[in-house]
């Protein structure tokens, strides 16, 4: 069951459809690892199995540390996989990785742009859903300021229920 896995905490500054919301979160640690590609299908396997050998146990502790969601993948200019770490802990708190690919870092605070959507993510999805979510944006008058982000919150053999997510950091276009 998922309730038993923490995820981020974040206010709600503003609904701006069913799915869509500006949310506010709070600055978080996370392990991550960049990508090669943007595209879902080439990289998020091997991304999520850089970061999760972190916290299984793979970090100069043999510490095995919590799960948390969403797994989020950044498919920028940059693209990178990460995982938040549990919210009750520092970075300096945290065992230093063994893999060179990995690596431990606060993230600011922020404000995305968030529309959720539900079954299996994959390159054709994720387009449709960033195309819905900058539509919104554009009518909304909100500027998209950061690259674009897939937030998935269920374990690949989920089949029913699933929640993911797709994001920009944005600004209001006017105070």
């Amino acid at each position: 069951m998922r309730s038993s896995i923490e995820t981020p905490e974040y206010e709600v500054l503003r609904v701006l459809t069913k799915k869509a919301e500006i949310r506010r979160y709070p600055s978080l640690v996370l392990a991550q690892t960049d990508l090669d590609s943007s595209a879902y299908s080439v990289n998020s396997s091997l991304g999520f199995r850089r970061v999760a050998g972190y916290i299984f146990g793979g970090n100069e502790k043999g510490e095995k540390i919590a799960m948390t969601s969403p797994v989020v993948m950044e498919m920028g200019d940059t693209p990178a996989l990460y995982f938040y770490m549990p919210f009750d802990r520092s970075l300096e708190a945290l065992p230093a990785t063994m893999d060179s690919s990995v690596r431990l870092e606060m993230q600011a605070s922020r404000t995305l742009a968030v529309l959720a959507f539900g079954g299996f993510a994959g390159n054709k999805e994720l387009r449709k859903q960033r195309r819905r979510l900058e539509a919104v944006l554009k009518k909304e008058g909100w500027i998209i300021q950061g690259p674009f982000l897939y937030m998935g919150y269920n374990a690949p053999w989920t089949l029913v229920g699933r929640r993911n997510e797709v994001a920009f950091e944005v600004r209001r276009s006017k105070p």
